[in-house]
């Protein structure tokens, strides 16, 4: 390990160490300084910033893995939908590996600040190993992080030990995702969608034969805004549970229900096709078609996350 300069940063002496770095990856625990260092760092150097917080971005809004700069704003993403990557480590992992092999200069990774507990030994020491920094960067209040510098060969690992920073309260974070939120939605658009037009990842929704909702409501108690059936799966979107009579009555094995109040307001992200062009919130929902908030055009397919919230930023619980 190298010497531990202390907060603020010695950045002379942090440069000359990554110098000759092309992908350096930042490791700490909430309000440890890390994107402030990064800053600094991508301002001297220039390249790219995978920000990796999923709950308090930078650069893109919340609930994705963002790349770009924190002047010129986001370039690419990967949604994953959440705000913390509890229940999500498969989808921040892949995020941040697949945005690290689109840069094509130097790279500085922002992590969450989820560094306590084995869980999350594990899930950074993965990163770590799946990315393959060429420098590591741990910002440590004493030596809570040396662990993670075991899962990287080389002597590219710098240890900085910093002050006592104020730590955000929850309310704080929150407030801030929300003015995130408001100031990304206030530059988006209502853009509606047909079904048949617009897929849906994990769904089939859309998808085969429409079967009418009066003709389903024949076999319920509420309202029911659309339906489809596919092969042996029908796939209903209504106010209340499906009865399992309704697989003998249309002939199939499997009943996908998907609340109209759960998919209201829930954070999609935006694809065309393949390449993802952005961040949405649903609006709306009828038999015809799906209404998505959003600064994006052209997208063909969406990608349903776990969080939901409303065009004014604020998160439903």
């Amino acid at each position: 390990m190298k010497d531990h300069p202390k907060f603020p940063f010695d950045l002379d002496r942090i440069q000359k160490e990554i110098e000759d770095s092309t992908r350096i990856m930042v490791l700490g625990g909430m309000d440890t300084g890390k994107t402030t260092l990064i800053r600094e760092l991508q301002g001297k150097f220039g390249g790219l910033v995978i920000d990796g917080d999923l709950g308090q971005s930078e650069i893109g809004p919340p609930g994705l893995i963002s790349l770009g700069t924190y002047d010129n704003g986001m370039e690419d993403g990967y949604f994953v939908g959440s705000f913390t990557p509890r229940g999500n480590l498969v989808q921040v992992m892949t995020g941040v590996a697949k945005l690290g092999n689109k840069c094509p200069e130097r790279c500085f990774i922002d992590t969450d600040g989820w560094t306590e507990g084995d869980a999350a030994r594990v899930y950074k020491g993965e990163m770590i190993s799946l990315v393959e920094p060429d420098c590591l960067l741990l910002l440590q209040r004493e030596d809570e992080l040396e662990k993670f510098a075991t899962y990287l060969s080389g002597d590219k690992i710098m240890s900085l030990t910093i002050q006592e920073l104020d730590e955000k309260t929850r309310a704080e974070r929150s407030a801030n995702r929300i003015r995130k939120f408001k100031f990304y939605f206030s530059r988006s658009e209502r853009t509606k969608k047909d079904w048949e037009e617009l897929k849906i990842a994990g769904t089939l929704l859309g998808q085969g034969e429409k079967i009418s909702p009066a003709r389903l409501e024949k076999s319920l108690n509420g309202e029911v805004t659309a339906g489809w059936k596919y092969g042996n799966t029908l796939s209903v979107i209504s106010t209340s549970r499906l009865d399992s009579g309704l697989k003998k009555k249309f002939n199939v094995k499997r009943i996908d229900h998907y609340s109209i109040s759960e998919l209201k307001y829930r954070l999609v992200g935006c694809y065309r096709d393949a390449s993802f062009v952005g961040e949405g919130t649903i609006t709306d929902l009828s038999s015809n078609g799906i209404e998505i908030l959003t600064p994006k055009k052209g997208f063909n397919r969406v990608k349903p996350g776990k969080e939901r919230v409303k065009p004014s930023g604020r998160s439903i619980k």
